[in-house]
């Protein structure tokens, strides 16, 4: 980690939990996973379509995991980096929007396929530069807090600006209320972007022992031998084997999202309430996740993924009774596995930057997501094809058999942090 004078330290914690806090109410708000999802089948998208766009946003992230962390950790400065990543994506929302107010189903599948790859890419891009920035700039400890407090008091801006959209357009027609919600989300992509710019970095030129750089342009051959190689160091082949079995983990709010606008697109109350629930997942998992992960990562994991798997057969159990017509039982159902899920995304990401040594960090975290994505692609296709051919239901069995085979794989391989070696 980079020696960041003390006085620095102190300005740049609070600017960067301000920028992380407005980033999580856009991304809340114009959700990829939940609102994307539930408007591309309010635009009566095919539902394969709609479930293969977490396919197509996968792809995305997986081409900046492969071809672009070498260039990206040779970047010297990154949060100029990382905030046109947060006007992108900003951007791609409204440009969603744009095209679906044509009406043509077509030109709008067109539309939220290429929305979907390029969220996919910035989302990509930026996290892994702002992974290595904080690993840089700030304390194992104010990462972990900085995070929940990201989560809590993003949750809680989300929660109530989307009552308030929903109070002020709710006499509107449904694509007005759902155009006003991405374009508060909008707003918001562009104070972060901005907000991030105040933060002091140090580059490594600024360092007293300047690391070598790694090359920024390498063959896809050398990419792949890249990630190939992590398998040499005994740290990331156990973090692999705990990371896989929790894809499926991470697609349950996206197909829990899908399932719920199959039901519920036509409601005046469908969107709001998912974002409601969504968000309150995020305010609910910050303090919860904070208490158990100070202690366990792999108490948070193995508990999340339990979670998961139980709360898709309480609400399977509904569905095939034929009483799941409540949007109060799918918003339910949408707070738990949010809960559940973004309690498992950070306490693998801080297991990560606990485990994994700086010289490897970056290239350790691509090689990881690659991995990860390939996977996520083909799982994501299946399910959407699933959900497509029979029914959404279905999918969300094989995710709860999966979210069973991954709380048993963390319980194993996550150990206490103590033991845990710091290199291969």
């Amino acid at each position: 980690m980079v020696e960041v004078p003390s006085n620095l330290a102190k300005r740049n914690v609070p600017v960067l939990t301000g920028q992380s806090i407005l980033s999580q109410v856009a991304w809340t708000l114009g959700s990829p996973s939940v609102v994307l999802p539930f408007l591309a089948v309010s635009f009566e998208l095919p539902m394969f379509i709609a479930g293969a766009l977490v396919s197509v946003r996968m792809v995305g992230s997986m081409i900046a995991d492969i071809f672009l962390a070498q260039m990206l950790a040779a970047k010297q400065q990154k949060k100029r980096g990382i905030a046109l990543t947060e006007f992108a994506v900003g951007v791609c929302l409204i440009l969603a929007i744009a095209v679906a107010a044509t009406g043509v189903v077509p030109l709008i599948a067109v539309a939220f396929v290429s929305v979907f790859f390029l969220i996919g890419l910035f989302d990509e891009i930026q996290g892994l530069m702002y992974a290595d920035l904080l690993g840089d700039h700030v304390q194992s400890k104010s990462r972990m807090i900085m995070r929940y407090v990201q989560l809590g008091v993003g949750g809680l801006g989300a929660i109530g600006l989307a009552l308030l959209v929903h109070e002020i357009t709710k006499g509107n027609p449904p694509f007005s209320r759902h155009s006003t919600m991405i374009a508060v989300s909008f707003g918001f992509f562009l104070l972060s972007g901005l907000s991030i710019l105040a933060m002091f970095e140090i580059g490594q030129r600024d360092q007293q022992v300047q690391a070598s750089k790694p090359s920024p342009k390498l063959s896809l051959a050398a990419n792949i031998k890249g990630i190939l190689d992590m398998f040499d160091h005994a740290w990331f082949r156990r973090y692999m084997v705990m990371r896989i079995p929790l894809v499926f983990v991470s697609l349950s709010v996206p197909f829990f999202a899908l399932i719920a606008a199959e039901a519920h697109h036509a409601s005046t109350r469908g969107l709001t309430a998912l974002i409601v629930s969504s968000a309150s997942g995020y305010l609910v998992a910050a303090p919860l996740w904070q208490l158990v992960n100070m202690k366990s990562h792999r108490a948070v994991m193995v508990t999340g993924t339990l979670m998961v798997a139980i709360t898709g057969v309480v609400l399977l159990t509904f569905h095939y009774l034929h009483i799941d017509h409540d949007v109060h039982l799918h918003a339910a159902a949408l707070f738990v596995v949010t809960v559940a899920s973004t309690g498992v995304s950070s306490a693998r990401k801080l297991y990560f930057l606990d485990v994994a040594p700086k010289a490897q960090r970056v290239q350790g975290a691509a090689a990881v997501k690659s991995i990860a994505r390939v996977t996520a692609v083909v799982i994501s296709a299946t399910l959407a094809g699933i959900a497509h051919l029979h029914e959404v239901a279905l999918a969300i069995d094989i995710i709860i058999l999966a979210s069973l085979v991954a709380s048993v794989a963390c319980y194993r391989i996550v150990v206490p942090p103590a033991k845990e070696p710091a290199h291969s």
